[in-house]
């Protein structure tokens, strides 16, 4: 069944999955979305998510890196993205978590913001910086200045780098670590104002030498209407998930699935599956039939209506 990745190139989440489809040697078929909303052909698929990218397989749609990545080594049968265990865990939803807003501190500061809005027509980087404030409504990415962000990277760095004594972060294959660092230094790497700012770290430069060199794999070009069509033309595969419903819940419950932090639009549908990693709803609409949204519980709350 063809995988698809709703993405946009800058997203660095999404070069966090486009390297994973690389790296678990995944064929792909790649639709672009807009940056910033709407999103008028992705809406009937994501219900209404916000963030980006969201993966398709099927009538089966991931919503969120985390889950996603979980998905892709589930798909591929692949053992041995999690097989470093918690510590592993925890560095990669640190980077996830703590150094994503760092880099996007640092990559929105006057000086660098200014560089990436240059390309820019004006009414586009007028529309870009009211989305961004319309996904971020009543949360926050940063609570800092690009100063102390600059101190926590060179901080960071300067343990990852004299840290590394193989081939990546926790041996001779990557694991998820190494992606969720990855795609967040890649975000700060893109921005020429940024990018000499990892120069004096010979090892980390390596490392991501050595991540890059994995590619994005076999990738062909599609859109936002073949990707509902194959949504359409499917059945949506229940995962097999370990674990029992928390209290207050049970299968068959409407429930709306929203994330914790920003971009806090709710997703709703019915409740179809739940496990300590995994919350799964069945939706329905026109244009793709019947789908199955999958979330991470970790950074999403899920609520009855009423």
């Amino acid at each position: 069944m063809d995988i698809y990745l709703h993405h946009y190139p800058p997203s660095l989440f999404s070069e966090k999955i486009r390297l994973l489809l690389g790296y678990l040697q995944l064929p792909w078929r790649s639709v672009i979305i807009p940056s910033i909303m709407p999103r008028p052909l992705l809406m009937p698929l994501s219900g209404g998510y916000r963030k980006t990218p969201v993966l398709q397989i099927g009538a089966n749609v991931y919503c969120d890196s985390k889950i996603i990545a979980m998905a892709l080594a589930r798909h591929a049968g692949d053992t041995d993205l999690y097989a470093q265990g918690f510590t592993a865990h925890r560095v990669a939803d640190w980077a996830d978590g703590t150094l994503f807003p760092v880099t996007v501190a640092l990559n929105f500061s006057p000086g660098a913001v200014g560089v990436m809005m240059g390309s820019f027509p004006p009414e586009e980087a007028a529309a870009f910086q009211k989305d961004r404030a319309d996904l971020t409504q009543g949360a926050s990415i940063t609570s800092f200045s690009a100063e102390a962000a600059e101190a926590y990277l060179h901080h960071f760095l300067s343990e990852l780098d004299g840290s590394i004594d193989a081939g990546f972060l926790f041996g001779a294959v990557p694991c998820i670590a190494d992606f969720s660092v990855y795609h967040c230094l890649w975000f700060l790497n893109n921005n020429p104002v940024n990018a000499p700012l990892l120069d004096r770290y010979s090892a980390v430069r390596e490392w991501m030498s050595r991540m890059a060199a994995i590619g994005h794999g076999s990738m062909e070009e599609s859109d936002g209407d073949a990707a509902l069509a194959a949504a359409k033309s499917a059945e949506p595969l229940m995962p097999r998930l370990v674990g029992g419903l928390p209290d207050g819940f049970a299968l068959g419950d409407p429930v709306a699935v929203t994330p914790v932090d920003y971009g806090r639009v709710p997703v709703t549908g019915t409740l179809a599956a739940w496990s300590t990693d995994e919350v799964v709803i069945s939706r329905e609409t026109p244009e793709t039939g019947s789908l199955l949204n999958h979330f991470p519980t970790a950074g999403f709350e899920v609520t009855k209506p009423g």
